[in-house]
């Protein structure tokens, strides 16, 4: 013959055209039928097919034509033109594979190289069609499975099946084909070559096509009860706008189990979209979807679409559909058309499942109770969810040998409510080495933290009894999960069988509500918890639900108790906030971090809030008191409390309230609650002996106390400092002032150190300062009653700079004649000791200056505080001698500097006297040189050098003006009293110069 095998193309490729025309007539004439078909002018294989058709059939051995063997193989490639070598330009050749009509035709390419990028394919390119019904329907008017091109295998599906038993390929070369070279620089081959068969339509017709279906691939499945489902072009490329249906039908007793080996459909998944951080996670074109009827009623689960080998569907009666959904509009994986990767819809194979119709699997319509619990889909899955503090008992009948059925127990969790779950087992024990042989059976592990079935560790496992007797006997397992999720997975072994535990086993669960607080609580529908120091010395505590790392909002409508119990009569308690945001938007909106949260704050805490309690024995009454001692809200964390020594409980109540409304800023409401750091240390740990607070009660009427910075003095960690400032007399009082204040931390935070101050013996705190703060408002106490301070530092404290308050006793006036027996302060009009006058400290209190009260607009509400000024008209009224004495030695300081310099000129002047001895005496000079030349003229006088008296001396401030003697006669000086006899020869040298100090001192 003249055609060759595509093995032997290379040298039938030299043969000419007239000798293949002519073969190619002599061969259909000789056969009576189209083997192979090449249109006149074209040379198929070997070189060109310019506008040509190249047909394969498909032949039965019987039917080959004798001697054409090599015309009817089995299994054989087709190739593109010129293969091996590069294929010719500007080309268009069209294959056309025929099977008969029992047959699907199977392309499995090997090689391909087309030069183009995907998916344009704007220079070659090969088409294919696989929905062609018949081989003389149109190719135009057939559905286009896809154009590819590219210089990979990945370019192109490796398998292609044919929907029927037609499937064409149109391949496309321009004018103008580049060369592609590997990395090695060898030029690759532009080309293809795919290796074809023709196989069965059986294998994809599963059961009964469904009459007056209009999808092509519907099916009936009845029998037999195990089988194989391939989908309509698996593993090959499946077309677009595919509908196919697959209806399982079993007996009534049975159930319908599929389990698919292998499924591959185009998914979207964690895909990034033109960079954008918008994540698709869906099955918008391909999908499978699973009904438990069939009609389209009951889907189970949801879509599937994506890679899920081992994906395995059980239905809940003997009825099960499958919809296999195939659309358009595919999206690539990638965004760059210049890249060569492929996308996701090149490689789409379909899928391949096993079926199974058994009356083994459990029935989970009796009873009936399982079966609102059942998860569709699975064998003996069960998911119990919570309507809200539901509880139940329920049945499980037995199960079948080497099953594995689980069980989720969910319950509530949102942000306003979260339960945990509680479950008891009976006829089961815990695992153990002794009873190995009981969970030979079954067994039941147990995963009580929310953790996945995947590769997790259980908590606890147990081993079912199948002896009646003592499964009757033995106790039910209780298990109590950390969160809102249990996961309970029951597994059956070799040995279990239906006879063997005909009875199955109960499961009674519960959910409770969770408060997420550390501790069990009172009861199920109360939040209340509480912590005694004989059960644990330390420890931490929260508000409902805190989680510092999600921030998520606490529960609204809500009060919560929290119980500090010392039981031994020498502890105190303690608790410090380590985080704090309890929401009040009023309070927030005032921009008022700094003392909103003490008495006698600008605003209350009228929504959400924290509330202290201090409860302690009072005499002569059988019931504890209990005193509000102070209430929390806002950001600021509260400074650390301390319960008071005959105190014997310390009581923390969170109220959260209905009464919400958007945050300005925020949009939504964050506040996380609070989180407490608890103890129970002893009286004599936190208050040392040395030096650390007192008594006082001063004859002075006043006085200061100063905390120094160093840590080893007063201002130590861990410690408690209380002071009781009493007045003298039980008609005065007494109130505190702050010169200094620098305590640790700031106005955001209190957490490791506060002062807070009382009145008398009460529990209730009136004041509570922390921070950085000098304009502290005076602090009043009652008529006749004590001033309290209270410092408290916690462990970790490194202490401010210090802090130093003064103290004031307020005199009583006689209403009799309003005489104040000391100082009357200007603007106070306090009465206090004379002894507190010009002192240099505070004595006189505060006065308000302005008192303001605002309409907080939108949230009905006003803001009332005051404003304050010192009085410091102790220091300021009667306090000029100190400014006398004073000023005084400034002035000395200041002689002293002048006599100084006097000196230096009094040298200066003595030595220019001395030489003008030199020169006459006529000259007309300055009463300094005529002075100097009358002395040095005659013989002094005994005892003097001129004639000026002691009373002559100018006293201090007084301006002295020497007398000159008359022109005629001029007679020598007398000496000054008291001069001494150094200052002979510069005597009115040294008057001239005593006369310029006295001058500039009296300046």
């Amino acid at each position: 013959f003249c055609f060759q095998s595509t093995k032997q193309q290379s040298s039938a490729a030299k043969m000419p055209r007239n000798q293949w025309q002519h073969c190619t007539a002599a061969f259909l004439l000789a056969t009576g039928g189209i083997v192979l078909f090449i249109a006149p002018g074209s040379y198929g294989f070997v070189d060109r097919c310019d506008g040509g058709i190249v047909e394969i059939h498909s032949w039965d051995s019987n039917q080959c034509p004798p001697g054409a063997a090599r015309l009817c193989p089995e299994d054989e490639f087709v190739t593109s033109p010129g293969w091996p070598k590069h294929y010719p330009e500007d080309l268009r050749c069209r294959y056309k594979l025929i099977g008969r009509s029992d047959e699907k035709v199977r392309l499995d390419f090997v090689e391909f190289n087309v030069e183009g990028l995907g998916p344009l394919c704007k220079k070659d390119f090969l088409d294919v069609h696989i929905q062609l019904k018949e081989a003389n329907a149109s190719v135009e008017t057939t559905p286009l499975l896809g154009r590819f091109c590219g210089h990979t295998i990945d370019a192109i599906p490796r398998t292609i099946v044919s929907q029927h038993s037609v499937l064409v390929m149109d391949f496309y070369s321009d004018k103008n084909t580049q060369r592609v070279y590997n990395n090695d620089m060898h030029m690759r081959v532009l080309g293809f070559k795919a290796k074809y068969t023709f196989v069965p339509k059986a294998k994809y017709e599963p059961g009964h096509r469904i009459l007056g279906s209009a999808n092509e691939c519907s099916y009936l499945i009845s029998s037999p009860e195990e089988g194989t489902v391939l989908s309509a072009t698996y593993p090959g490329l499946y077309p677009d706008n595919m509908h196919c249906v697959y209806i399982f039908q079993a007996k009534p007793n049975q159930r319908v189990r599929l389990v698919f080996e292998d499924l591959d459909l185009y998914e979207i998944a964690g895909e990034s979209i033109e960079q954008s951080v918008h994540v698709i996670d869906s099955c918008p074109v391909d999908v499978i979807r699973f009904y438990n009827s069939r009609e389209q009623r009951q889907q189970i689960q949801g879509d599937f679409c994506g890679s899920r080998p081992n994906l395995t569907i059980f239905s809940s009666g003997s009825e099960l559909r499958l919809d296999f959904i195939s659309g358009v509009g595919r999206v690539s994986r990638t965004r760059d058309l210049s890249s060569d990767s492929e996308s996701a819809e090149i490689q789409r194979r379909g899928f391949r499942l096993k079926y199974t119709m058994s009356d083994e699997f459990l029935r989970i319509d009796s009873p009936s109770a399982l079966m609102k619990y059942h998860l569709n889909g699975t064998e003996c899955d069960f998911l119990i969810e919570s309507q809200g503090r539901s509880q139940e008992q329920l049945f499980f009948p037995p199960v079948r040998p080497g099953t594995m059925c689980r069980i989720f127990l969910q319950g509530v969790h949102n942000r306003q409510k979260t339960e945990v779950v509680q479950v008891e087992l009976n006829r089961f024990v815990r695992d153990s080495n002794s009873e190995k042989r009981a969970c030979q059976s079954a067994t039941i592990s147990a995963y009580l933290k929310g953790q996945g079935l995947m590769n997790s560790r259980p908590d606890s496992r147990f081993c079912q009894l199948q002896d009646d007797s003592a499964a009757s006997t033995a106790q039910p397992i209780s298990l109590r999960s950390e969160g809102p999720q249990m996961f309970l997975e029951l597994r059956t072994g070799s040995e279990f069988s239906n006879s063997d535990s005909s009875k199955g086993f109960v499961l009674r669960y519960r959910f409770i509500t969770d408060y997420g607080i550390p501790g069990v609580p009172l009861s199920e529908d109360i939040c209340q918890f509480t912590y005694h120091s004989s059960q644990s010395s330390r420890g931490l505590t929260n508000s409902p639900l805190f989680n510092s790392r999600t921030k998520a909002h606490y529960p609204n409508n809500i009060t919560c108790l929290l119980r500090f119990i010392a039981d031994r009569p020498d502890e105190l308690v303690r608790i410090r906030f380590t985080h704090f945001y309890v929401e009040d938007f009023y309070v927030e909106s005032l921009n008022n971090d700094k003392r909103h949260h003490s008495t006698g704050s600008y605003v209350t805490c009228v929504g959400d809030r924290v509330e202290l309690f201090d409860i302690y024995d009072v005499p002569n009454r059988t019931e504890p008191r209990k005193d509000r001692v102070s209430t929390y809200c806002g950001t600021s964390i509260p400074g650390p409390y301390v319960s008071h020594l005959d105190t014997r409980e310390l009581q923390v109540r969170f109220v959260s309230t209905w009464d919400k409304q958007p945050h300005e800023q925020y949009g939504r409401r964050t506040a996380t609650g609070f989180q407490i750091e608890y103890d129970f240390p002893s009286k004599k740990s936190l208050m040392p002996n040395h030096y650390c607070g007192g008594k006082i009660i001063s004859p002075k009427h006043g006085g200061i106390i100063k905390i120094p910075r160093d840590p080893k003095a007063q201002h130590a960690s861990d410690v408690i400092c209380e002071w009781k400032i009493h007045p003298n007399r039980p008609e005065n009082k007494v109130f505190v002032q702050f010169p200094e204040f620098h305590l640790e931390g700031s106005t955001k935070s209190c957490s490791m150190a506060v002062v807070r101050i009382y009145r008398g013996d009460s529990h209730i705190p009136s004041s509570e300062i922390c921070g950085s703060d000098n304009s502290i408002p005076a602090f009043y106490g009652e008529t006749g009653q004590h001033v309290r301070l209270r410092l408290i530092t916690t462990r970790g404290s490194r202490g401010g700079r210090g802090l130093k308050f003064a103290w004031t006793e307020v005199l009583n006036i006689e209403s009799a004649n309003g005489i104040c027996p000391g100082f009357r302060c200007n603007r106070t009009k306090h009465c206090i000791d004379h002894s507190l006058e010009c002192n240099r400290l505070p004595n006189c209190g505060t006065v308000v200056s302005n008192k303001v009260a605002e309409n907080i607009s939108g949230w009905n509400r006003w803001r009332n505080y005051s404003e304050y000024e010192a009085d410091n008209s102790d220091e300021d009224m009667n306090c000029l001698k100190e400014a006398t004495y004073q000023m005084f030695h400034v002035g000395i300081g200041v002689v002293v500097t002048v006599g100084l310099i006097g000196l230096l000129l009094l040298l200066v002047l003595c030595r220019q006297g001395a030489k003008m001895e030199k020169f006459d005496s006529t000259l007309d000079l300055s009463v300094t040189r005529r002075l100097v030349s009358e002395t040095q003229s005659g013989p002094l006088p005994p005892g003097g050098s001129g004639g000026v008296g002691i009373e002559d001396v100018p006293q201090f401030g007084e301006r002295f003006f020497p007398q000159q003697p008359p022109q005629p006669t001029v007679q020598p000086r007398p000496k000054l009293k008291h001069q001494p006899e150094s200052q002979q020869s510069c005597g009115s040298t040294s008057t001239m110069v005593r006369e310029r100090m006295q001058k500039i001192s009296i300046v």
